[in-house]
């Protein structure tokens, strides 16, 4: 519940997540370099998943969206919000607890060469940039809470008439004194320096549609990058489709990049997610160099051409409007516990631990015959047809993880919190590939009664707790860590709803943990029979994605 004002007052002053400082007050180069950064009013928002569903409460008010998003920031985000909705979040997933704002896109899917089956691919960083940079006599406002956006067109299925290179109307940039603002686009950074855009513009590797080739330049992917409108005519908050606009240099003084006199001046939004493509090629189940190009947007477009994200505002605005007029950054590439104190800045264990269930009972995870949804593939170059869905239910989503004989599914559990692992290697062992590792076959190793193959025949110790993870691992012990005595859904505690969605790489039916680097989700099994009186004994949700940045992984 939003808290009365005279009571909301004392809770600011006691809360108030103040700039403490204006960011650095000198830029220095970096070692080995003559380049001296300058000083830009931008800021980045660490951003992490918060949800995977179905969920679109712009679009599809109420109801099942036809595809799947990736959803980040308040917890309240679901199918039906009002003005303080994303407010009253009891968590975020962003960096910064005064915003509670939501932001989504399509999640992206490969799709098999072989047999044209989908998985999805994973998303390893997400992050949204706000400048307030440019040249303008306006007073840039910080956004209202419940103000929503969408940007792109999702049912887009061709290149936009006319190109920056043709000298015509497509201008990539977000002013629209410069020609008409391409708001959606992709990069993608090669490991050999190459541009897979160089024939259709003049703006390095980034681009319109998918670049129909591997991005697979270290630590990175493919990129999507998505720019909201900055101007408001202030009348309709949920009306998405009129009233929002770009800033313009047109017609003005000095340059000036201006919104419409009488029109709120919001500051400049770019988000950015990366997926990891190259493993597809890494594991040898996609081939560039011969394959077709094998993703696709969740709404069925393998153009690329949809690519598109929505907004819905949820920022504390003192934190932010602060932020716009006094926080200033070194290039703008300093993230934003620059300007702000560190006690209104989420860790990135707090930032993961912030997660809810989708609200669609259906299957979204390993791997599917067709996307989720009712949006089939469209390739154009005419526009995708929207589709009419069967309503789809929303409930609680059901327990998905493998039920053994013998064994207690007990949940899904980050492995390595604060450095130590769930079950001690001192009072264990563990297996890996190439054993055929399934939940069965690490029953099996872990009591010692396995029959599959000479190492599992060798474990001869009775363990009592079992771990599968990351798609190939498997983990016996017979002490586990305290923190799940008292299991919640927080990182604290090390469980976790929903990350535990990776396929088992020896059955792709199955689902063995989850892919989270060193987080390392796990699907936590004690033995039946055995005194494990220091765990819960409650089934767990453990199929409901949720994580940093690791998804399903390719096969």
């Amino acid at each position: 519940m939003r808290l009365p004002t005279i009571g909301r007052l004392a809770f600011l002053l006691a809360h108030s997540p103040f700039v403490h400082s204006l960011g650095p007050s000198v830029c220095t180069p970096a070692p080995g370099s003559t380049v001296t950064p300058v000083l830009i009013n931008q800021v980045i928002v660490g951003l992490a998943p918060l949800m995977y569903g179905r969920v679109d409460p712009i679009i599809a008010p109420g109801h099942a969206s036809a595809h799947v998003h990736l959803g980040m920031g308040g917890s309240n985000w679901g199918p039906s919000m009002e003005e303080d909705t994303a407010l009253d979040s009891s968590c975020t997933s962003t960096q910064a607890k005064a915003d509670k704002s939501n932001y989504w896109t399509p999640r992206l899917s490969f799709k098999s060469p072989q047999n044209g089956s989908y998985i999805s691919v994973a998303a390893t960083q997400e992050k949204v940039y706000y400048s307030s940079s440019i040249t303008t006599s306006d007073k840039i406002v910080a956004f209202p809470p419940g103000f929503q956006m969408l940007t792109g067109d999702p049912y887009k299925r061709s290149m936009p008439d006319a190109t920056p290179l043709e000298g015509g109307g497509i201008y990539l940039g977000r002013d629209s004194g410069q020609g008409i603002p391409q708001p959606v686009q992709f990069t993608c950074p090669t490991a050999d320096g190459s541009n897979p855009y160089a024939k259709q513009n003049r703006f390095g590797n980034a681009g319109l549609g998918f670049p129909m080739a591997n991005c697979d330049a270290y630590t990175t992917g493919l990129r999507y990058d998505i720019y909201y409108p900055d101007c408001w005519d202030g009348k309709n908050l949920t009306d998405f489709t009129s009233g929002r606009n770009y800033s313009s240099t047109a017609g003005t003084k000095n340059s000036e990049q201006n919104c419409p006199e009488g029109w709120k001046h919001f500051p400049a939004m770019h988000m950015e997610v990366y997926w990891d493509i190259d493993s597809f090629a890494r594991s040898g189940v996609w081939n560039p160099a011969s394959d077709p190009w094998p993703f696709e947007l969740a709404q069925g477009d393998p153009t690329g051409f949809g690519i598109h994200g929505d907004f819905f505002a949820g920022w504390e605005t003192d934190t932010l409007q602060n932020l716009i007029d006094e926080c200033k950054t070194c290039d703008g590439d300093n993230e934003v516990d620059a300007c702000l104190d560190a006690s209104v800045i989420n860790t990135n264990d707090e930032m993961n631990a912030c997660t809810v269930p989708s609200p669609v009972d259906e299957p979204i995870w390993g791997w599917l015959e067709n996307q989720p949804g009712c949006n089939k593939p469209q390739p154009g170059p005419k526009e995708a047809v929207q589709a009419t869905c069967e309503e789809a239910g929303l409930s609680a989503p059901t327990t998905q993880h493998t039920d053994i004989p013998g064994w207690t599914y007990q949940g899904c559990y980050m492995d390595y919190v604060n450095y130590e692992r769930l079950l001690p290697s001192a009072t264990g062992t563990s297996a890996s590939l190439p054993n055929p590792v399934t939940p069965e076959w690490c029953a099996g190793f872990c009591s010692g009664t396995g029959t599959a193959d000479d190492v599992q025949k060798a474990q001869t110790t009775g363990y009592k707790w079992m771990l599968v993870e990351y798609s190939y691992q498997c983990f016996c012990g017979n002490t586990i860590l305290q923190l799940v005595k008292s299991p919640s859904n927080t990182a604290a505690t090390g469980l976790v709803v929903g990350m535990c969605n990776s396929v088992c790489t020896a059955d792709q039916t199955q689902i063995c943990g989850g892919s989270n680097g060193g987080y390392s989700p796990a699907s936590l099994y004690s033995l039946d029979g055995a005194d494990n009186s220091s765990s819960t004994k409650e089934k767990r949700v453990s199929h409901l994605h949720r994580h940093a940045h690791a998804h399903d992984r390719p096969l």
